[in-house]
């Protein structure tokens, strides 16, 4: 039984019965009132009973289209499918018919009357009552997010106010009854979820954290996904605008990181960590760098970055310029080539950072560095070593294999040897590099971080496979990538089929 490691987390700490009305839901996951789990698939909605028998509740539905669930008071279990632009009703025992269409559905939910709230992708939330009438209740949402208005979950609080997360503009949107909107939280987004005591918890996918509000908008950190963690437990990152770090298993901030929205990557005895994150500089100037902290006794003090020394132009041509090939001319890369990120830890003092060179005016990579920094007792460091990255690992990159140094992170030969995971591999290379040539530099950069994310959780799950395997723990972790490969696959055919 597979489920968001958000709501497991949820459930776990007892929280799980605030799923269970017909107005809550988290997106691809909703609770009927009997407490079975119904589950989205590829193309197959599942059910998991309470105590975790799994069967396929209907099967046969679109591809790519199928995204959120919620049941209705009766039962009667709705699904927005976004290719058909409907909304899909199945009865408890799996008939199905339409309930409504002509628009392309998001975020849904049910008040206490039995009416259901659609969010529509193109701006709008309407209202159909139970025998389907259709009127619109709150329009021209693109205003409030500034950059778009997508949603993915909805819920209605006591008092019969409907909260959604506005993903594109990164907060929660409170309507009242009549639909007057104001804002309820900036900074956040995720899936919504009340409990009994009209608390609303937000599964922030992004940060990988659950933030807790309270009745009169006090806000707190819930929990943290485990992979944000520090390797010793004793430490919890919180991200999203105002990222920060805890004393693990409490709301207490030790750090405040500066920096704004980024990733974490921890050194392994959990004493130092680096900070993948955008900075915005002079005259507009933005680029991808690198913030190091150190744990000093009982405090983080912030380290010397490589962003310290930058003012304008790309850090090839600033602090990393002397430790390039002399026959390498930082000059010659395009203006996007202004991208540090920190790889992996080898050790408690050693780090991995790999910086591209673009062509002018293209998204390919005309050549690309890994950097060995060092750092030494007073939290001092220099790059000690340049690997230059043959084409061959550059093109495993950009096809998403997480490629540092001079051998993979993970031993993915150990796991080429089935031959399905090939054709799976081979696949998702295909269906990537097919994306990023459709996509503007910047989503060419979010999505080649989202994949390096997503090879870190099939890395992590390949390991977790082999160690419960009986007999052969080897072939246990090909069939696992194998699955995860065709999974991801088909998320991405899905955004390309879009992107045309």
């Amino acid at each position: 039984m597979k489920l968001d490691k958000l709501l497991v987390a949820l459930i776990a700490a007892g929280l799980a019965t605030m799923l269970l009305s017909a107005s809550a839901h988290s997106g691809g996951l909703a609770f009927d009132a009997a407490g079975n789990l119904f589950e989205r698939g590829k193309d197959s909605i599942f059910k998991f009973t309470p105590d975790g028998k799994k069967s396929t509740f209907v099967s046969g539905l679109s591809t790519y289209g199928v995204y959120n669930l919620a049941f209705d008071a009766a039962g009667n279990l709705f699904v927005a499918d976004e290719d058909s632009h409907s909304i899909l009703k199945f009865t408890p025992d799996g008939k199905k018919s339409t309930f409504a269409t002509g628009f392309n559905p998001s975020g849904m939910a049910f008040d206490d009357k039995g009416n259901l709230f659609v969010a529509d992708q193109e701006h709008s939330i309407f209202k159909f009552t139970p025998d389907g009438t259709r009127s619109t209740f709150a329009n021209d949402l693109s205003t409030v997010g500034g950059k778009g208005f997508r949603t993915n979950s909805m819920v209605f609080d006591r008092s019969g106010n409907l909260l959604e997360s506005d993903d594109r503009g990164q907060r929660i949107i409170k309507f009242s009854p009549d639909g007057t909107q104001s804002a309820f939280a900036s900074g956040v987004r995720g899936d919504l979820a009340f409990d009994g005591a009209r608390n609303l918890f937000v599964a922030d996918h992004v940060s990988r954290s659950i933030l807790k509000f309270t009745p009169d908008g006090t806000s707190s950190s819930f929990t943290v996904d485990v992979s944000s963690t520090s390797p010793d437990k004793k430490w919890e990152f919180v991200g999203g605008e105002e990222p920060r770090i805890l004393e693990a298993g409490t709301n207490q901030v030790v750090l405040g990181i500066s920096e704004g929205r980024g990733e974490i990557v921890w050194a392994p005895d959990s004493k130092r960590f680096g900070f993948n994150y955008s900075v915005h500089g002079r005259r507009g100037y933005t680029f991808e760098s690198v913030a190091f902290y150190e744990l000093r006794g009982d405090k983080w003090i912030a380290l010397h970055s490589l962003a310290d020394d930058v003012s304008e132009g790309s850090q090839l041509v600033g602090p990393l310029k002397e430790h390039l090939p002399k026959k390498f001319n930082p000059q010659d890369c395009s203006s996007n080539s202004d991208v540090l990120e920190l790889r992996e830890w080898t050790d408690a003092s050693t780090a991995i950072l790999y910086a591209p060179c673009y062509r002018p005016n293209s998204d390919k990579v005309k050549a690309a560095f890994l950097f060995t920094l060092k750092f030494d007792d007073a939290g001092n460091w220099k790059i000690i070593k340049t690997h230059q990255m043959s084409q061959k690992e550059i093109e495993k990159k950009d096809a998403g294999e997480d490629v540092s140094g001079l051998g993979q992170t993970t031993k993915q030969e150990e796991l080429s040897a089935d031959a399905s995971f090939r054709d799976a591999d081979r696949h998702l290379n295909e269906v990537y590099n097919a994306l990023r040539g459709r996509l503007s530099p910047p989503e060419r950069d979010r999505l080649r971080k989202e994949q390096l994310a997503w090879i870190n959780r099939r890395n992590a799950a390949v390991q977790v496979a082999k160690g419960n395997a009986e007999g052969n723990p080897t072939h246990a972790g090909d069939g696992d990538v194998t699955k995860m490969t065709l999974a991801r696959a088909a998320e991405l055919e899905k955004r390309l089929k879009k992107a045309k």
